[in-house]
């Protein structure tokens, strides 16, 4: 996949990046903001999304938009370390660019301009991006997108662990999800857990999901 990596960052970080901000922007001018640890592969996780009618996201402006546009330009605009400082830029950017096709506003509150966000005309190193290996089974990616739902969870505390767990509330099963993703939250909290698959025992999650406070 070619980028275009804006002038604020070097080619070099944003192939070695650990979580990378991007920005896709179709032929009328519209942009999408969005960060992921491969942009790759979360391209074509978008694309597999905006042909499945099943999928809850399915109607969102920009998986009708990836259906409609058949040019884009595709931006790596920040990078970061963690996931929690990846929420920060990601939000920071959506304040910059004012996005027209982004669904919801990023998850932190941390809305200044501190990442020497460029703008998206075109200028920029340009770099070919390759797609990263996914083991399906760790990742939990063996079920279909119309398998997964969003479901609605109580965070609770679990003996001798330091983190909280999730349980869905409709049926008190587990939820299995990945560590940097239960930052944050505290026991009694009620949350969104998205691309969640019922198994036997525990729901299941992949890299995509996304965990919102329910206020």
């Amino acid at each position: 996949m070619y980028v275009l990596v804006t002038p604020n960052i070097k080619g070099y970080q944003a192939r070695n990046a650990k979580h990378v901000i991007y920005a896709h922007k179709n032929e009328k001018g519209h942009v999408y903001i969005g960060q992921s640890g491969c942009m790759v592969n979360r391209w074509n996780e978008h694309l597999q999304i905006a042909k499945s009618k099943s999928h809850p996201e399915y109607g969102q402006k920009f998986k009708k938009s990836l259906r409609e546009s058949k040019r884009w330009e595709h931006y790596v605009i920040g990078i970061a370390e963690t996931a929690s400082i990846a929420n920060d830029v990601e939000s920071a950017a959506i304040v910059f660019y004012k996005p027209a096709l982004n669904s919801i506003p990023g998850t932190s509150s941390n809305t200044e301009n501190l990442y020497d966000f460029q703008p998206l005309d075109g200028n920029g190193r340009e770099i070919k991006l390759e797609g990263k290996t996914i083991d399906r089974y760790r990742k939990q990616e063996r079920y279909s997108d119309k398998e997964r739902k969003t479901i609605k969870c109580r965070a609770i505390n679990k003996s001798g662990k330091s983190h909280v767990s999730f349980e869905c509330i409709d049926d008190g099963m587990r939820v299995n999800i990945s560590h940097d993703k239960r930052i944050g939250f505290c026991a009694g909290d009620t949350v969104k857990i998205s691309f969640a698959a019922k198994g036997k025992t525990f729901y299941t999650t992949t890299e995509y999901s996304q965990v919102q406070k329910v206020l």
